[in-house]
């Protein structure tokens, strides 16, 4: 016997049928799991941050006008509050940071600006300090 009648006879069908069904509920698990991933190491990153990062004080929140002034000395008056809670020197991404938790206007900009006018020098790779 040889043929479709071979595979009739001894459930060649049922096992054509039952081995891409395995497969493709296998494939289908995988990238659910694979597609929920980012959750459960949400959760794992949570509790890191946690534990590495002590309690951090909040701080009264500063006020800045919504367009800041033309003048680069009196935009760095303003700044002033903000440079006061960093250590010296600093790195452009906590001031960054804390422009953006103040709502200051455009701190990528205005840091720009503060490069350009000799207020905001290098201190090294990375650090920069505030001459003012």
């Amino acid at each position: 016997m040889y043929g479709l009648e071979a595979i009739s006879a001894h459930n060649g069908w049922a096992m054509a049928i039952t081995g891409p069904l395995i497969v493709m509920s296998g494939l289908t698990i995988l990238s659910i799991i694979i597609s929920q991933l980012h959750k459960v190491v949400a959760i794992f990153d949570k509790k890191e941050k946690q534990a590495a990062e002590p309690a951090v004080k909040t701080q009264a929140k500063i006020t800045a006008p919504k367009v800041m002034p033309a003048d680069i000395s009196e935009t760095a008056e303003i700044y002033q509050k903000l440079i006061d809670r960093l250590e010296q020197p600093f790195e452009l991404k906590d001031l960054y940071r804390v422009a953006e938790e103040n709502d200051f206007p455009h701190p990528i900009l205005t840091a720009k600006l503060f490069r350009d006018a000799g207020i905001l020098e290098q201190a090294g790779e990375g650090v920069f300090t505030w001459n003012r």
